[in-house]
């Protein structure tokens, strides 16, 4: 799975890089998801936010879309400030990770996209 990660620290990079163990290509960009950086979404699967300051704002999500990301991930130890409907009525799948420990998010965040990943190659079998 080609996967993105923006806003991540130094900590989240070496666990995330450890738990992934070299399955997903993960692109890893420290600034937040913003104008600037949304076009390095293209072409990827799977958007993971470790943690957005401002509100994750729905043209955001709309651009994320058009881009044919069709999953996402946002990680943080607060609550996310986002209208979950339109992504729901998008058909992107998500999930939400609320946890302090870095370790233990990494490992979540794998889990998910290693579950993501198996649930697309089952459906192309059928």
């Amino acid at each position: 799975m080609k996967v993105i990660v923006y806003n991540i620290n130094q900590e989240e990079k070496e666990l995330l890089a450890l738990a992934n163990r070299k399955i997903h290509k993960i692109t890893i960009i420290t600034d937040p998801l913003n104008e600037n950086t949304v076009h390095f979404a293209e072409a990827k699967d799977a958007v993971i936010i470790m943690s957005q300051e401002n509100q994750l704002s729905h043209s955001f999500i709309l651009k994320l879309i058009s881009l044919g990301i069709q999953y996402l991930i946002l990680k943080s130890e607060e609550e996310f400030f986002i209208d979950l409907s339109i992504i729901k009525n998008s058909g992107i799948q998500y999930h939400i990770i609320k946890c302090s420990d870095s370790r233990m998010a990494a490992s979540l965040i794998i889990e998910t996209l290693d579950g993501w990943e198996k649930s697309d190659q089952d459906h192309m079998k059928t």
